[in-house]
Order: C-alpha cells, then sequence, then structure tokens
C-alpha cells in the first residue's frame, strides 16, 4: 500500500515544502506512519493532471467553473481519490484509525477548527501570497500573479505592506494578536492544542501554516524568529514538539503530462 500526495514544487529547492494545506496532510500521513510518495504538480498543470486522476475540485471559479485545488492525494489499496486537507484527514481517520487525528470525540471542534482558524490569521496572508510568488519556478510563478491579481484586483506586489510603513506594522501586530487568541485559549504548560503528548489534527492546522510561513520567509529570517519569540516562545515550543512529523521519507518526484 502506497499513498501519493500531490503538492507544488518550489524553485530554491525541488524538495522544498510550502503550501501550508499540503503541510496539514503530510504531518497526517507521517504520524499515521503510512507509506507515501509526493508528486509535484506546476500550478498551470494542475487542472489538467487533477482531471485525469479523477479528483473533485474543491471550489468554483467566479465564471462558475471547477477549481482544483491542493492537497489530492490517491490511495493505492482503495483506489481512492480524495481532495481537501480535512476531508483528506477524514478519510484517513476513517480507513487508517490509528493514531487518531481527532482523539475522544472531538470531530466536531476539528471541523469548527478548520472553519475559524483561518479568520485569525487572515493577516498573514498579505505578507505570506506575495512572497509564495517568489518561490515558485517560472511557469508557475507567471501563472500565480496572473490568477492572484485577477483574485486581489491588483499587482502582488501592491497587496505586499512596504517594509517600514505604518499599515506593516500594524498588520504584523494583527497577525500577532490573532494568534494570541488562540495561545490564551491553552493552558501555559500545555505545547500542543489538546494538552497531553500526542498532537491532533488542529495542531497539525496551525503548524501547516506555520511551516509556509517558514519556507517562504527562510527559517533565518527576522520574520521567522520574531514569530518564534511571540507568546512567550510558544510557538517555537509547538514546532519543536512537532518537528519529528515533518520530514519525507521518500523524495518526491516531477509529475509528467
Amino acid at each position: 500500500m502506497t499513498i501519493t500526495l500531490y503538492d507544488f514544487p518550489a524553485k530554491r529547492d525541488e524538495h522544498t515544502a510550502w503550501n501550508p494545506n499540503v503541510w496539514k496532510t503530510r504531518y497526517s500521513l507521517v504520524y499515521k506512519n503510512l507509506p507515501y510518495r509526493t508528486v509535484l504538480v506546476e500550478f498551470p498543470d494542475l487542472e489538467h493532471i487533477m482531471q485525469l486522476l479523477g479528483a473533485a475540485p474543491t471550489e468554483t471559479k467566479p465564471d462558475g467553473s471547477p477549481k482544483y485545488t491542493l492537497p489530492v492525494i490517491h490511495d493505492s489499496a482503495t483506489n481512492a481519490v480524495v481532495s481537501d486537507s480535512f476531508t483528506i484527514a477524514q478519510y484517513l481517520e476513517e480507513t487508517y484509525p490509528s493514531p487518531p487525528l481527532f482523539p475522544n470525540g472531538t470531530h466536531a471542534f476539528h471541523a469548527s477548527f478548520n472553519d475559524l482558524f483561518p479568520a485569525r490569521i487572515e493577516p498573514m496572508l498579505q505578507f505570506l501570497i506575495p512572497s509564495i510568488a517568489c518561490v515558485l519556478n517560472p511557469r508557475s510563478e507567471v501563472y500565480f500573479r496572473r490568477t492572484r491579481k485577477e483574485m486581489f484586483g491588483m499587482e502582488l506586489t501592491e497587496l505586499y505592506p512596504a517594509k517600514g510603513s505604518e499599515k506593516r506594522d500594524q498588520e504584523w501586530r494583527r497577525f500577532e494578536e490573532g494568534l494570541g487568541m488562540l495561545d490564551r485559549t491553552m493552558r501555559k504548560s500545555d505545547i500542543l492544542i489538546m494538552g497531553g503528548n500526542l498532537p491532533c489534527f488542529a495542531d497539525f492546522t496551525v503548524a501547516g501554516w506555520l511551516c509556509s510561513f517558514r519556507t517562504v520567509f527562510g527559517a533565518d529570517s527576522e520574520e521567522w524568529r520574531g514569530l518564534m519569540q511571540w507568546h512567550d516562545g510558544r510557538w517555537y515550543r509547538f514546532m519543536k514538539a512537532l518537528e519529528k512529523y515533518e520530514h519525507d521519507s521518500v523524495q518526491p518526484m516531477l509529475a509528467r503530462l
């Protein structure tokens, strides 16, 4: 049995994962100790490859046509093709229940957390999305810049708050405050969201976004070092606790049309 995980490549290193939603699935697969391989897909090829695979679209474009996103997995044991990180987590939980991603009857909590957490980190997106374009291969970068310009009604360079500007300082504080709301719901002694020593999908949701931020900005960047100091170093301890679930055991391969 092998699960194929579809992800996007990056130009700095073909093994550098940057997509936050794919990170959630990667964490889940490693945590459940499920053998898998990663197949990399460039943005302009995504729709065609997903249609060939039989993957379900996860969104709808403004013109009403289906939109395909990653992650997607194909499970050779069941021949299932599953789209969307939360739907994938549900599939993995039902098919391979141990260890659990939704422990102790917390499925409803996780469904709510999955819906609500993005609002907490919404200020991050104006920093993250323009920066993602810089780590993509040329074909994907052109596609990403064009489609995000259509989405936001402006160039990505306009979306990104300028360094040294008052807006940047304000939005950065809003990002810190958003994570602070999660920090305040957790006991000071806890490292993981639900306490204890074993992670859950909510942990992987938060860590997926933080991994994306670290990849795009760089582990040595001022932004990442500052984030790791927020809230008395909680997010540093949080990421260290999940570090063992980050790593691929097999090098990814590029999808061929």
